[in-house]
């Protein structure tokens, strides 16, 4: 009886650390958050002063029931990076910080042990726990904003990878004549269907004449988001830019379902906003593109958690951490 009581009374801190800004989060053992603090991130700023200011962040989230009831604390954070090391590598939306020992600093400063996990990962647990992929042991989550990642859950676990974490989507090869991705790469999904994709297609379709009721300053490219708007709207070059996008996504996934055979495929990130105008073209070019028998296997669907996913699924990988300790 004891040992209930005090399990109703245990917490995890999940902490999500974005390129603008980190999130801390306690949660109870149902996964309910309890208490929130966010705070600006300050990506120009050393890990030697961003670090301390996250320890401080957990230290006033925690206030409230004590750092002795947390039990674990998870790390959501944008690749790459190496999990088993707790170390981030070279994040992009961070560029002062490389090789940084994440878990090394937190359990030497709590004593509790940490785990360290790429952002889309944990986006694709969260969305399993507790949004659109609840009881799917079988999951692929694509985030599509400035570019594109991804999670894989098989068997109910995460993906991994022999080092690094795995699932980077955006990376896929599209096109074998396309631009030259920002990673090196030639005509990766990223080029073709993210944000920033969708902003520069327009960008250059308008300056070659094409009408539309975007506009755009010389010099100067559209986002990503404001073509969403404009195809919501209406805007029929804008619509058809979106849609070319959804056809590139859906071309990824059938090569994806063929590798992985997942019940749903969740899309979530700012691009996700476009709803049914990228989702729908997804599906048709993933059931072009699809084998026989894999036609109609897959869902495609919005992320239920939107940017809350990463969140979640820290919170549900920390429970899973304290269980097993």
């Amino acid at each position: 009886m004891r040992t209930r009581i005090d399990k109703e009374h245990l917490h995890v801190i999940a902490i999500d650390i974005g390129g603008t800004s980190y999130r801390v989060a306690l949660a109870d053992t149902k996964g309910d958050i309890i208490n929130r603090e966010a705070e600006p991130t300050r990506s120009h700023e050393s890990p030697d002063i961003g670090l301390p200011r996250i320890r401080g962040t957990i230290t006033e989230t925690a206030s409230g029931i004590g750092l002795d009831k947390v039990k674990s604390i998870v790390v959501c954070a944008a690749g790459p990076l190496d999990p088993q090391q707790g170390i981030l590598l070279t994040p992009p939306s961070l560029p002062a910080w490389r090789n940084v020992p994440v878990k090394q600093y937190l359990e030497e400063a709590f004593g509790i042990p940490v785990w360290v996990e790429n952002d889309a990962d944990l986006a694709a647990l969260g969305e399993q726990r507790f949004g659109a992929g609840r009881g799917c042991s079988r999951l692929i989550y694509i985030t599509v904003s400035t570019g594109i990642g991804g999670g894989i859950i098989v068997e109910n676990r995460i993906l991994r990878g022999t080092s690094l974490s795995v699932a980077e989507i955006g990376h896929m090869a599209i096109d074998p004549n396309g631009l030259v991705c920002n990673c090196g790469g030639i005509g990766h999904l990223e080029t073709l269907a993210s944000g920033t994709a969708i902003g520069r297609i327009a960008t250059e379709r308008i300056v070659d004449g094409q009408p539309s009721s975007l506009s755009s300053d010389p010099g100067s490219m559209l986002t990503g988001q404001a073509v969403i708007e404009a195809a919501l709207q209406g805007d029929a070059l804008a619509i058809d830019v979106v849609r070319s996008a959804g056809k590139y996504l859906g071309m990824a996934i059938a090569s994806l379902m063929h590798l992985f055979d997942p019940e749903v495929v969740i899309i979530g990130g700012g691009v996700s906003n476009a709803g049914e105008l990228i989702l729908e073209p997804a599906r048709e070019s993933m059931d072009e593109c699809s084998m026989a028998d894999f036609k109609g296997r897959t869902r495609l669907v919005r992320s239920e958690l939107g940017d809350n996913s990463g969140l979640m699924g820290a919170i549900a990988l920390a429970l899973d951490e304290m269980k097993r300790n």
